[in-house]
């Protein structure tokens, strides 16, 4: 919730939001919907070169609302909609028959192994058969001190699906609006509340936005805005892995021993010690989900301000002038409160802690240009337009954490044991640039447009720091000029080419410090330097004993190096057919990216480790495809508009310096490549197992597919009848491939339904009922076979494939494992039996729209229009059944660094939405 968003594009990940003409620094949580009037997506480098390198992987431009004139001469627009989550489409299914422990066996003593397997342990303890056992809440003997035994039960059927709650959202703006014939104005506020799924999780962001406009003279006009942001919530959920995660303690690592819903773990705190120790099934490592959601809390408060203001002074109907300024910025504060007897990683002894991580950004454009159109003879028509842009950039953070507290529930540093922690970073930057456009059409046979723009940037080197990269692009309707059979009705070809240089900056950032073992740190979006280019210094950082130690640089940077470049091809076709009822757009793109800006490896015998420099070339290409048309239109009303949509990418190494290259990536390779540990296999394919029955893996992670998808669609139907319409979207991708982390992590931790089921669920039987036995030896066999000739496998130094096929002789498998716990872990938790296709489809949007008739109201009805919608979203999910326990849609793109991850993180399950929208206008 609340991260930097990661909007793909081609591949890249666009960072740059352009509002009303000018750059602001956006995550888009601080832009409310209903202030926008229109917004492009700007993909082509040629469209975005001009903008500056921010925008070299695309550009969203947003143009607000103004004040229109109408009868009365202003207008009120309400607009209301609520959405409520509830029903899953992805959801971990947990199986019920066992408990938690280790090897079958559990008894509770303290919780932190004082007991049988009490501690940090696993969902593999003894089966639910009513037996008595030691349990977390079974009564303690007052003459003894014993705790006793009672019934073992599944009590805690579905935990987290009881626990979820259903989400809501609700949002309402209202805005007044207004013109006459020499100004404008318009003024909204909207309310947006949300409910998490998770107990105690909430937003609420306040938007206030005023835009106005006045005509000075006939010739000299003002124009203006101001957007006020405000986001406020208490607690943010954290779904990382760890003890710090609701999933991770209910999900991975708990069972059904325990009930969510019962009173004593609803009451948080163990009696007589409020405050200091919560109540849980096991204290060593897992955390009441309760206790979680009410007591540890992480807040989130930001404020965005962004605001604009310009002059444009019109010379004649061919010249104008403007000079305008933005200023963004944000303010966010983002503290956890930590309580005692919270046990994240790192910090086991229960003591609670507080932490800050506070940012603030001041980004100001001040930009001057002159734009012209005229005719020129009776061939050429110019368009054109040369700016001058100063953009004054500041940035600082910081985190100060408390080193455990010495009262629980005092969340000040100072109130901390050991001395704070405290960290720091800031940044400056200036960018002075100069553009220019034209625009060129020869009669209806061409258009030409190029583009250039050069920047001066302090985040580069001093010998090093003015670049300059143009762009060009033809256009030609063909159909314009040349008689073109009857079905073709509009026929359009284009090019271009375009270059874009990268500075040394970097479009996000993270907290001053982070010396915390659990969690993720919060990302916002940035677009200051990184000081990559910067002379090394020395590190500072906390060591043993709270004493500081200084660390020697192992990098130096190349004096001549230079910001990496883009170069960018595209070709295009557009053709409409059947008086433009069918409609086809095609559109190939090559993208050669480099030599970036990277740290060149060194033998650590030159007393460095890295030389940074530029190197290493990529080449990005692809291909989008567009169908559009209306396949029914009658005299009636009915109208059916469909929208097909097709595209895909693939990068590749055009230059690897073999520094760089390794057994896994060389030059001509896939970036995208993925690599995992995967079992030793027989040249048929067998899995090898060791003598004592366990799988045998290759000393090396093998290549096991792409992270890129190999295509993505998307189909979208709309149908509209007089005052009806209804909208729904099919989308999806093919190709990719991604690990499961939660189906790994719950099937090693035994709580995955897939650990009852099959061969192994009937050895899980089996354990339960005669580990005890006198001479017991197990009952699972593995899959697969076992060297049977003595040979000793031996594998490649350099790829960690097996090179003595020849020596080996192999025999079925036949040794017993005598845990099927210890089986499971090392065998069905691995990439091979938890990874999977990104292939999905989604019923995305399903949207039915009542435009009540104004004659209903009559001609003089202050209403002017009424709609109500029916809204449903993540209605249908297709996916592999035994994967439903992720949402892949979330993990189908790049990062927000255009990177891949082999397994990415934990995340919540993901629901169904049902809403509805009512919109008035006055």
């Amino acid at each position: 919730m609340l991260a930097a968003p990661a909007v793909s594009l081609r591949g890249q990940n666009i960072t740059l939001y352009v509002v009303d003409g000018m750059p602001i620094s956006s995550d888009t949580w601080n832009i409310s919907p209903d202030d926008i009037e229109t917004y492009t997506v700007l993909k082509g480098l040629a469209a975005t070169a001009i903008y500056g390198s921010r925008a070299q992987n695309g550009a969203i431009l947003i143009t607000t609302k103004r004040g229109k004139r109408n009868a009365k001469g202003f207008s009120v627009d309400f607009n209301s909609s609520t959405q409520v989550d509830n029903g899953f489409i992805a959801l971990p299914e947990t199986q019920a028959l066992y408990g938690g422990g280790e090897r079958t066996e559990y008894a509770f003593g303290d919780g932190k192994g004082g007991g049988l397997n009490d501690g940090d342990y696993d969902v593999w303890g003894p089966k639910f058969n009513g037996q008595l056992i030691p349990q977390y809440d079974s009564p303690i003997d007052p003459a003894t001190g014993i705790r006793q035994g009672t019934p073992y039960v599944a009590r805690g059927v579905n935990n987290l699906k009881r626990f979820i709650q259903p989400g809501l959202l609700t949002t309402n703006s209202i805005s007044f609006s207004g013109a006459s014939d020499r100004a404008n104005v318009r003024v909204s506020f909207s309310n947006s509340h949300q409910k998490g799924i998770i107990p105690n999780t909430k937003l609420d962001i306040n938007n206030f936005n005023i835009t106005a406009g006045y005509d000075l003279t006939s010739k000299l006009k003002i124009e203006g805005g101001l957007n006020y942001n405000r986001q406020n919530s208490p607690n943010i959920p954290d779904v990382q892995y760890g003890p710090n995660s609701v999933i991770y303690s209910m999900t991975i690592w708990t069972g059904a021993d325990w009930d969510v819903d019962a009173p004593d773990i609803r009451g948080i705190w163990q009696p007589g010690k409020e405050g200091v120790q919560s109540v849980f099934a096991e204290y060593q490592r897992y955390h009441n989900p309760w206790f979680m959601s009410y007591e540890w809390l992480r807040g989130h408060y930001k404020t965005d301000v962004y605001g604009n203001l310009g002059l444009t002074y019109k010379f004649n109907t061919h010249l104008e002038a403007v000079l305008r300024a933005n200023v963004s910025t944000y303010d966010v504060l983002r503290n956890e409160k930590m309580p005692y007897s919270a046990h994240p990683y790192g910090r086991e002894e229960n003591r609670g802690d507080y932490r800050e991580d506070r940012r603030s950004l001041y980004d100001n454009n001040v930009e001057g240009l002159v734009k012209y159109n005229n005719k020129i003879g009776s061939a050429f028509t110019i368009d054109a337009l040369a700016g001058v842009n100063a953009r004054n950039f500041k940035y600082n953070s910081s985190f100060v954490t408390t080193d455990y507290l010495n009262v629980p529930g005092l969340y000040s540093f100072s109130n901390s044991v050991n001395p704070i922690k405290a960290y720091s970073y800031n940044a400056d930057m200036l960018v002075l640039s100069a553009y220019y456009s034209v625009g060129l059409e020869f009669k209806d046979y061409l258009t030409l447009t190029t583009t250039g723009r050069v920047d001066k940037s302090s985040s580069l080197l001093k010998n090093n720091n003015t670049y300059f990269y143009p762009s060009f692009s033809l256009a030609s309707v063909i159909s314009d000029y040349v008689k073109m059979p009857k079905v073709i009705s509009f026929l359009k070809v284009r090019a271009s080419y375009a270059t874009a240089k990268a500075p040394s900056t970097s479009a996000y950032l993270g907290p001053a410090g982070y010396p915390l073992g659990y969690g993720a740190p919060y990302v916002t979006t940035y677009g200051g330097p990184n000081f990559g280019l910067s002379d090394p210094a020395y590190t500072i950082s906390p060591t043993y004993n709270n004493l500081t130690g200084a660390y020697a640089p192992g990098n130096k940077i190349d004096p001549n190096v230079k910001s990496s470049v883009l170069k960018s091809t595209e070709y295009g076709l557009d053709i409409r057919f059947l008086g433009n009822r069918l409609g086809f757009s095609a559109t190939y793109y090559s993208n050669l990216i480099g030599p970036y800006i990277r740290p060149f490896p060194l033998s650590e015998a030159s007393g460095l480790t890295a030389f940074t420099t530029n190197a290493i070339t990529t080449k990005l290409s692809g291909a989008e495809i567009s169908l559009m048309g209306t396949p029914i239109q009658t005299k009636t009303g009915f109208r059916w508009d469909v929208l097909v949509n097709w595209s895909t990418f693939k990068e590749v190494y055009k230059d690897y310096p073999s520094n760089f290259a390794n057994y896994q990536f060389h030059q001509g390779d896939r970036v995208d490549k993925l690599f995992a540990n995967l079992t030793a296999k027989t040249p048929d394919g067998q899995v090898i197992n060791n003598g004592a029955g366990f799988p045998v893996y290759l000393p090396k992670g093998q290549y096991v597919g792409n992270g890129d998808v190999d295509w993505s669609w998307a189909i979208n139907n709309r149908f509209t009848y007089k005052t009806f319409s209804l909208s729904f979207q099919f989308d999806g991708k093919v190709g990719g491939i991604v690990q499961d982390y939660v189906k790994r992590k719950s099937t090693e931790g035994g709580s995955n339904i897939e650990t009852v089921q099959g061969a192994v669920g009937v050895a899980r039987q089996y354990e339960n009922d005669h580990h005890k036995d006198p001479g017991f030896e197990g009952s699972y066999v593995g899959e697969g076979v076992q060297v049977s000739n003595g040979a000793v496998i031996q594998y490649d130094d350099v790829t960690g494939v097996i090179t003595n096929y020849k020596d080996l002789q192999f025999a079925t498998n036949t040794s017993k494992v005598k845990y099927i716990q210890d089986y499971v872990s090392s065998f069905f938790n691995n990439f091979e039996h938890t990874s999977v296709a990104k292939t999905y489809a989604k019923l995305r949007e399903v949207v039915l729209t009542y435009s009540l008739p104004m004659k209903v109201f009559g001609d003089k009805s202050v209403i002017r229009k009424i709609e109500i919608s029916l809204v449903g979203r993540n209605l249908l999910y297709f996916f592999p059944s035994r994967f439903h326990d992720i949402d892949v849609d979330q993990y189908s793109g790049r990062n927000i660094y255009s990177g891949n991850s082999r397994e990415p993180n934990l995340q919540t399950p993901t629901t169904r939405s049902y809403g509805f929208n009512i919109n008035v206008g006055f």
